[in-house]
């Protein structure tokens, strides 16, 4: 089903947030006076770095003008993928050397990405994407931050990415994974009660989706959840809120 690039509009406001919370962490950690340090971000399916453009882009980034994400997504022929987004947040956040590994089984859209690459130091994967993972966290140093986005084709996909949010929650690793609702295999609420996480989704849409922070990123879902509203409403569907079940010991957000 066709979703109007809603999907890509809820994940990348989320993103955009969660990310931008966690670079200035990093800079309020690591930051000398005077000296640039490095932010570094991950990518398991990274696509060619264009996208097109959601029809509802132009009404959605005027509902959420003040944020980070509608100043990194900017007017033009093209939509920046998640990647390219990222580094533009980083950019206009200041103090941030950006650095990722972007990783994407299809060699086609690495050669896209390699082309569509605005700024930072990149590096580029095509490898099975919880490989690429399990290497990348094998590596020093550990990103500051994973993005996970499964394609819906991927059989295997839904149930890796809730494996995964549960090693980087684990880790302390700031992360997001996005899940199609009720997808069989996705399990979403079974990582959601191990963790002791809530999950945004949008519902009511027609192609619903969710977006499971972990690792430290969910402590900007409170500071955004006025405006999640407003977004799933400009979206034409509902924000819900999946809540870990009990016995999730673990503090929830």
């Amino acid at each position: 089903m066709d979703s109007g690039g809603t999907d890509i509009i809820w994940n990348q406001f989320i993103l955009g947030a969660a990310l931008t919370r966690a670079a200035r962490r990093v800079l309020e950690r690591d930051g000398e006076e005077g000296e640039e340090t490095r932010f570094s971000y991950a990518d398991t399916h990274a696509g060619g770095g264009r996208l097109p453009v959601p029809a509802l882009l132009p009404v959605a980034r005027k509902a959420l003008a003040s944020s980070a994400w509608a100043a990194a997504a900017r007017p033009g022929d093209a939509h920046p993928g998640s990647w390219v987004l990222a580094g533009r947040l980083i950019e206009a956040l200041g103090g941030l050397a950006f650095e990722a590994d972007v990783n994407d089984l299809d060699p086609a859209a690495i050669a896209a990405a390699k082309a569509n690459r605005e700024g930072g130091w990149v590096r580029f994967w095509s490898h099975d994407w919880f490989l690429f993972l399990r290497n990348r966290l094998a590596m020093e140093p550990r990103p500051h931050f994973v993005f996970i986005d499964p394609p819906p084709d991927d059989p295997r996909g839904p149930g890796y990415a809730m494996d995964a949010a549960i090693l980087l929650d684990t880790l302390g690793l700031p992360y997001m994974v996005t899940y199609a609702v009720d997808t069989p295999g996705a399990q979403p609420q079974e990582a959601i009660d191990q963790i002791g996480r809530s999950g945004l989704e949008l519902r009511g849409t027609g192609l619903e989706r969710g977006v499971l922070l972990g690792g430290g990123a969910e402590t900007v879902v409170l500071d955004i959840l006025t405006d999640l509203r407003n977004l799933a409403e400009v979206l034409g569907g509902e924000l819900s809120v999946r809540l870990p079940r009990a016995p999730a010991d673990d503090y929830c957000i």
